[in-house]
Formats: C-alpha cells, sequence, structure tokens
C-alpha cells in the first residue's frame, strides 16, 4: 500500500480538527482556532510517529489525546479539561472506528493509503462547514430572541429626561417596603435627572454577591417597544452599575 506524507497530515490535520471543533461545539464552549488549529498540528505531527511506535501504541495514543484536549481546551478548570477529553476519546473511537470499518484494508496502521488519501480530509472539512454553519444560525436565533428582550424606555423628572436601553428581566422580582415592584437603572445616567426622592436602600444578591443598592422614585418612566407606548409613573428604582449595553432593568411581565 503507498503512503503518501502530505495526505496522513492533510487527513490527520482535518480530522483532529473536526473533532476538537465538535467537542467544543457540543459542549457548548467558545472555539477558538488557534488553539484548536495548535491540536490538529501536534495531533497529525504525532500520527506520523505512531508506526515507529507500535510497541507503545496505548500509551502513546493516550499521550497524545491528553495533550491534544489541553491544548483546545486552553486555560479552563481542571473538571472542563476532564469533559473536553473523555467527550473528545469518544468522537476519536466513534469517528477511527467508522473510518476503519470502511475502509477496511486500505487502512495500515492508523494511515490511509494513496488511494483514499485526502478524502477524509475533504469529509472532515465539509462536516466542519456544516457544524460552523450550525453555530452560526444558532447565534442569530439567540440574538433575536435576546434583542426581543430589550425596549426603549425614557425617564422622566420634572423637565429633566433621558432616553436609555431597557432590558426585559424576567429574574427582576424585586419589590419595596410597599410591594411595588422595583426597576434598575445606571447611577451614572440618572444622575441627568437632576435630585430625585430617596426611598431608602434595598438590599439585592446577585451570583457576584450581595450589594446594598440606593433606592429612589422616579416620577415617569415612557416604555416603546416594538409599536406599544406604555407609561409608569412615581417608579421605585434601584440605582447600580449597569453595563453600556442597557442602563435599566425592567420586570418581564
Amino acid at each position: 500500500m503507498v503512503i503518501y506524507v502530505e495526505a496522513v497530515l492533510f487527513d490527520n490535520f482535518c480530522l483532529d480538527f473536526l473533532l476538537a471543533y465538535a467537542t467544543l461545539f457540543l459542549r457548548k464552549q467558545k472555539a477558538g482556532i488557534f488553539p484548536i488549529i495548535l491540536s490538529a498540528t501536534v495531533g497529525s505531527l504525532f500520527a506520523l510517529l505512531y508506526p515507529l511506535c507500535t510497541d507503545f501504541g496505548i500509551p502513546f495514543k493516550i499521550g497524545v489525546l491528553l495533550i491534544s484536549a489541553a491544548l483546545f481546551t486552553g486555560k479552563k478548570p481542571w473538571r472542563t479539561y476532564l469533559g473536553n477529553t473523555f467527550l473528545y476519546l469518544f468522537l476519536s473511537f466513534a469517528l477511527s472506528g467508522l473510518i476503519s470499518f470502511l475502509l477496511g484494508e486500505n487502512m495500515k496502521n492508523g494511515l490511509i493509503g494513496v488511494r483514499f488519501g485526502g478524502a477524509i480530509g475533504h469529509i472532515s472539512l465539509a462536516s466542519i462547514f456544516f457544524l460552523w454553519s450550525m453555530r452560526q444560525i444558532g447565534g442569530m436565533i439567540r440574538e433575536g430572541k435576546r434583542k426581543g428582550k430589550f425596549a426603549t424606555a425614557e425617564l422622566i423628572n420634572a423637565d429633566k429626561r433621558v432616553r436609555m436601553r431597557a432590558l426585559f428581566d424576567s429574574g427582576n422580582l424585586l419589590t419595596d417596603a410597599n410591594g411595588e415592584g422595583v426597576v434598575v437603572t445606571d447611577r451614572r445616567r440618572a444622575e441627568v435627572l437632576g435630585k430625585l426622592s430617596v426611598f431608602g436602600e434595598m438590599t439585592v444578591h446577585t451570583a457576584s454577591g450581595s450589594k446594598v443598592l440606593e433606592l429612589v422614585k422616579i416620577p415617569e418612566i415612557k416604555i416603546y417597544y416594538e409599536d406599544s407606548e406604555n407609561i409608569l409613573t412615581n417608579v421605585t428604582a434601584a440605582l447600580s452599575d449597569l453595563p453600556d449595553e442597557y442602563a435599566l432593568i425592567l420586570p418581564c411581565e
């Protein structure tokens, strides 16, 4: 059986790239191109050395597996690394077994003969493009849903007003001492409204810890969402530091 080195490198690089990308895709992790390229490069180079190390085949493959998984996982927690490693191992066995079954005697020491050299690489590239397309489509769908949760809000205090982007958040279940719903607004941008009536303080528990937020009363908030307009009056607002993406958090209802 004739074997070309370039075919071995191409096939193994593309297959290892696919395995790493599929692992990150299935585990819903960010897929960094450079770490995946580095992992696939190391894997394809080791594939050339494998026929010379058949006496240590199992330890050799385990070592390559651990190194490749570490490279595309990057600086993530060890639990993430272990999860990626086990899934990478499963996919490697599944795809390698399928390839060996389909090619049969055209395989030797894990390498593909010249007749089929490059075929695995092209199939892997097509699979990578398919997964990448699925990821992009999923991202566009999520972006569409995310945009649907935003509205434009105008906060009004006498003759002063400020317009900002508002987020509808189903997790905002805050209520004040009177049982009224509380919105959260950015402290800096609320300063445009001038002096507001202080309504005490509130302790808010988040994933990053607990915060004590000052409560104020905003005389009027106009909310513009799609083709509708809603007006809230005498609204209790908690002052916090919000990201540039939005400056007001509203209850989802």
